[in-house]
């Protein structure tokens, strides 16, 4: 069994669904707070336009 990540913990404190996540602000919050430290699913980065794929491309 894989260890929860700090982002699985987070979801789970605020009882997110993961289709509730691109509309989740307290979410986001963390997620700009914590994106260069921790890990975030890159498909939400993408969704909020966070993601740096297309700087590497």
């Amino acid at each position: 069994m894989e260890a929860a990540t700090s982002f699985d913990r987070m979801v789970e404190t605020l009882g997110l669904t993961p289709d509730q996540y691109v509309s989740s602000m307290p979410l986001k919050q963390w997620v700009l707070m914590n994106k260069d430290e921790r890990y975030v699913p890159p498909d939400l980065l993408k969704a909020w336009g966070l993601s740096d794929e297309e700087e590497a491309a």
